[in-house]
C-alpha cells in the first residue's frame, strides 16, 4: 500500500513539476498580448498554475515524509529529480528571454509569420500589436523603376498635417482612428496615444453599464461589454466613479449623469474640477459648471460631472500651466465644424509614459479643439473598436481592464 501510494505521489510531482513551467510560460504570453484571451481562458491558466503548485508542494512533502526520496539510498534519485528540474526551469526561462527579447528572433518570426499563409497569425498570438508594429515591414522603401518628375499641382489644401489627417476621410464616412507618439511637455518621455475622429457628433452618445447606479448594489462593467451591448463602433471610458480605497467595482457614477436628455443617476461630485461635460440637443458640446435644474434647462442630452476642463471656447486652459502628472489619460474634445475628438494615452509602461492635463489640452488644440475636457484616467483609461481593445489599459503593474459605469460610444 505505501509504494502504490509512493507511486501516485511520484507519477503526480513529475507530472506537476513538468507542467507548471509549460504554464508559467504560456502565462507570459497572455501577459504580453492580454486582449487577444478571454477573461475565462485566462482565469483558467492562472487556476491551473496555482493547482499544479499546490500539488507540487504537497507530493514534495509527502514524499520527503515517507523517507523514500532525497535519502542517502536513494542519492541517484536525488541528484535525477534536482537536475531534471533545474534543466527544465533553466529551458523554459530561456525560452522565454528569447522570444522577447531576442531582436533578430522576433524579427525574423513576425517577418515569417506574416509571409505564411497558414501561421499567419502566429506572431500576433505571442506579441503586442506595438512589437508587432516596430517589427512591421509595411514602410520598408520598394525599388521602382518609375520614372520621377516634378508637376506644379496646388497640393495646400490643409492649414496643417493635423487638419489633413482629421479631415482626409471617405464620404460617408462615421469615424477613423489616428495613432499619435510623441514626448511628453513635463519630463520629456515618451506616449503613445490614440484619437478617434467622429465626424458626426449626433454618432456620440453616453452609455452605462447595465448595473450602474447609486445603491450598494450598483456594479459597473468593462468598457468592452458595454461597447458591445450598445453596438458601438468606438468607445472610450467617461467620467469618474465612487471608488473608496481604489478597490470599488465601478458601479456609483460621480457628480449628474444624463443619457438621452433625462437624469439618469446623481452623487457627491468628483474632486477634479470641471462640471458638466457632454452634448445637447442640438449636438454641441457643452463645458459648464452648473446645477441639475440648470442642465435640464440647458437641454442636456448626454452628460458627465468631469473634469477638468482643458479647451474653454478656444481657449487652452493649460497653455502656461507647470504641472506635469503624468498617467494614463482619457479625454473629449469638439471641434468648430462640430467633429468630436476622443482621445486616449497610454500611461506608466515602457511605451508610454502616460500625458499631463497640459500634454491632453496642447494635443487637442493641435487637431482643432474648440472645447475639451479630460474624463476619467489612470487604470480607467480605455478605447475599444469593434469589440477589440486599442490601446493598452494598464493598472500600474499589468495590463487590466477596469469596471465603468458609463463610457462615450459611437454608435452607427
Amino acid at each position: 500500500m505505501k509504494n502504490k501510494k509512493f507511486d501516485i505521489c511520484k507519477i503526480l510531482f513529475l507530472l506537476s513539476l513538468f507542467i507548471t513551467p509549460l504554464l508559467c510560460s504560456f502565462f507570459v504570453v497572455i501577459l504580453n498580448n492580454y486582449e487577444k484571451y478571454s477573461s475565462l481562458f485566462k482565469t483558467s491558466i492562472v487556476l491551473s498554475i496555482c493547482i499544479c503548485l499546490i500539488v507540487l508542494v504537497i507530493t514534495f512533502i509527502q514524499l520527503v515524509k515517507d523517507n523514500m526520496i532525497f535519502t542517502k539510498k536513494n542519492m541517484f534519485a536525488k541528484v535525477a529529480v534536482f537536475v531534471f528540474f533545474s534543466v527544465f526551469v533553466f529551458e523554459n526561462v530561456s525560452a522565454v528571454h528569447f522570444i522577447y527579447y531576442d531582436e533578430n528572433f522576433k524579427e525574423w518570426l513576425i517577418s515569417s509569420s506574416s509571409s505564411s499563409i497558414r501561421y499567419q497569425d502566429l506572431a500576433g498570438q505571442i506579441y503586442s500589436k506595438y512589437t508587432l508594429d516596430d517589427y512591421s515591414n509595411d514602410e520598408e522603401e520598394m525599388e521602382t523603376d518609375i520614372i520621377d518628375f516634378d508637376v506644379d499641382y496646388n497640393l495646400n489644401l490643409y492649414a496643417n498635417k493635423y487638419e489633413q489627417e482629421i479631415m482626409e476621410h471617405e464620404e460617408g464616412q462615421i469615424y477613423k482612428i489616428i495613432k499619435l507618439t510623441g514626448k511628453t511637455s513635463g519630463t520629456g518621455s515618451n506616449y503613445v496615444g490614440y484619437l478617434a475622429v467622429v465626424y458626426d457628433p449626433s454618432h456620440v452618445k453616453l452609455a452605462k453599464s447595465s448595473g450602474a447606479g447609486v445603491d450598494d448594489n450598483a456594479y459597473g462593467e468593462t468598457l468592452a461589454t458595454i461597447a458591445r451591448k450598445n453596438n458601438a463602433l468606438v468607445a472610450i471610458n467617461a467620467g469618474g466613479f465612487y471608488d473608496p480605497f481604489w478597490n470599488s467595482n465601478g458601479g456609483i457614477p460621480h457628480g449628474d449623469v444624463f443619457i438621452d436628455g433625462k437624469l439618469d443617476t446623481t452623487f457627491r461630485r468628483g474632486d477634479f474640477g470641471g462640471g458638466i461635460v457632454g452634448f445637447n440637443k442640438e449636438n454641441k458640446l457643452i463645458l459648464k459648471y452648473m446645477s441639475t435644474e440648470e442642465a435640464i434647462n440647458a437641454g442636456i442630452r448626454d452628460a458627465v460631472d468631469w473634469g477638468p476642463f482643458l479647451i474653454v471656447n478656444g481657449v487652452n486652459q493649460y497653455k502656461n500651466n507647470q504641472t506635469y502628472w503624468e498617467c494614463g489619460r482619457t479625454a473629449i474634445g469638439q471641434r468648430a465644424d462640430g467633429v468630436v475628438l476622443l482621445l486616449v494615452v497610454d500611461g506608466l509602461q515602457s511605451h508610454s509614459q502616460g500625458a499631463s492635463y497640459k500634454d491632453l489640452a496642447d494635443i487637442l488644440e493641435r487637431y482643432g479643439a474648440v472645447n475639451a475636457a479630460s474624463m476619467d484616467g489612470g487604470t480607467s483609461t480605455s478605447m475599444v473598436e469593434n469589440g477589440k481593445y486599442v490601446n493598452s489599459p494598464w493598472n500600474g503593474y499589468y495590463p487590466t481592464f477596469r469596471w465603468l459605469p458609463n463610457a462615450w460610444v459611437v454608435v452607427p
